[in-house]
C-alpha cells in the first residue's frame, strides 16, 4: 500500500507587502546611520590630526600631498550613478516597468568606472601608507569609498538581474527604493570624504 501525500496550496503571507517592505527600508536606514557615523569618525580623525600636527607629523617635510581632483571625479561619477538608479525608480513608479533595469545597467557601470579610479588613486598615491598621519588618513578615506563602491558594486548586480527578469513592478518595488537609499548615501559620502582631502598642510605648516 502506497501513501499519497496530497500539497494543497501556499498558505498567504501574514504580513502585508508593505509591512515588509518598511522593515527593509527601516534596516537599510539603521545600516546607513551606523556608515555615517563611521565616516563623521574618519573626517573628524582627519581635522583633529591635521589640526594637532604634533611634532609636525601631519605632514612632514619631503612629504608630498596627493592631488585633490581625483576624489572629486570619484564623487561626480557615483552622484550621476546615484541620479540615474533614481530615474529608474520614479520611472517604475510611474509604471515603466523597463526603465529599472536600464537605468540600473547604466548605474553600475558608473560604479564600475568609480571602482576602477579608486584603485587607480590608491594604488598611484605619491607616498606610502605609514609616511605620516597624512598619509594614513588619506589610504583609510579612500578604502572606506572603496568599501562603499565594492558594496553597491555587489547589490547593484542582483538588483539589475533581478529587474531584468521582470521581478518588480509599480505595486513591487520596496527592494528598488531602499536600494535607492544606499545608492544615494554612498554619492553622499563620496563627497563627504571628498572634502577634508582637499584641505592637506596643516594650520600655520
Amino acid at each position: 500500500m502506497t501513501a499519497v501525500t496530497t500539497v494543497g496550496d501556499p498558505l498567504p503571507h501574514l504580513e502585508h507587502p508593505d509591512t515588509i517592505g518598511r522593515r527593509w527600508r527601516a534596516g537599510v536606514i539603521l545600516i546607513v546611520l551606523a556608515d555615517v557615523a563611521f565616516l563623521l569618525s574618519l573626517v573628524f580623525s582627519y581635522f583633529y590630526l591635521r589640526g594637532l600636527n604634533t611634532a609636525g607629523a601631519w605632514l612632514p617635510k619631503g612629504t608630498q600631498g596627493a592631488p585633490i581632483w581625483p576624489a572629486w571625479a570619484i564623487a561626480a561619477v557615483l552622484i550621476a550613478s546615484a541620479a540615474v538608479y533614481r530615474s529608474g525608480q520614479v520611472a517604475i513608479h510611474r509604471g515603466n516597468v523597463s526603465r529599472i533595469s536600464t537605468a540600473t545597467a547604466v548605474a553600475l557601470l558608473l560604479v564600475v568606472v568609480g571602482l576602477v579610479a579608486q584603485v587607480v588613486q590608491l594604488a598611484t598615491l605619491p607616498f606610502d601608507l605609514d609616511e605620516s598621519s597624512y598619509t594614513s588618513a588619506v589610504y583609510v578615506l579612500g578604502g572606506a569609498n572603496l568599501f562603499h563602491l565594492l558594496l553597491t558594486l555587489f547589490v547593484g548586480v542582483g538588483m539589475w538581474n533581478r529587474s531584468r527578469l521582470g521581478l518588480y513592478s509599480p505595486t513591487n518595488a520596496w527592494q528598488v527604493r531602499v536600494v535607492g537609499i544606499w545608492w544615494t548615501w554612498i554619492a553622499i559620502a563620496a563627497v563627504i570624504s571628498a572634502v577634508p582631502t582637499s584641505f592637506i598642510a596643516a594650520p600655520g605648516g
